[in-house]
């Protein structure tokens, strides 16, 4: 019978590739069969030494994801709650970027580079929807998509 791994070591390893969530470590190390009392240990042990710092990791993966387009706003939000940021966190850090990252600028740099060849002034009603929706999911609002594909069309002209 095999020995469960150890749970210092493999956080430490998992840790040296990329920041991680507290929640995140806790659940990888769950499923590679560590000792509950061996995780908490681990987990402690990288708090006190600052390897894992959920503000600091919160803002890190909100401004990623907001400088690739991937998500804004409400998107962003359930994003970081999905890797296990709590409420206050998520939100702080979304305040923290949202002073040094322009939500239309990103806009404006996502349908630049994902509709680089789109014609705007002769897109049908299917396509612009399909945009939309694009934007959209990402989490832009409505009102900012809209405006950014009118100034999109008026500039084409």
């Amino acid at each position: 019978m095999s020995t469960p791994p150890k749970a210092y070591p493999l956080a430490l390893r998992w840790l040296t590739l990329r920041s991680r969530s507290e929640a995140d470590l806790r659940q990888r190390l769950q499923q590679k069969g560590c000792d509950h009392e061996e995780i908490e240990h681990a987990l402690q042990r990288c708090c006190e030494l600052g390897y894992i710092d959920d503000q600091r990791y919160a803002i890190e993966r909100a401004g990623q994801l907001m400088r690739r387009g991937r998500a804004v706003g409400i998107r962003l939000k359930q994003e970081l709650k999905k890797e296990g940021i709590n409420e206050q966190q998520a939100q702080q850090a979304i305040e923290h970027c949202c002073h040094d990252l322009d939500e239309g600028q990103i806009l404006a740099d996502l349908v630049q580079r994902r509709y680089a060849s789109t014609d705007f002034t002769h897109l049908d009603q299917r396509e612009q929807r399909r945009i939309v929706n694009y934007l959209q999911r990402r989490g832009f609002p409505l009102r900012l998509i809209l405006d950014h594909l009118k100034k999109k069309k008026d500039t084409s002209c």
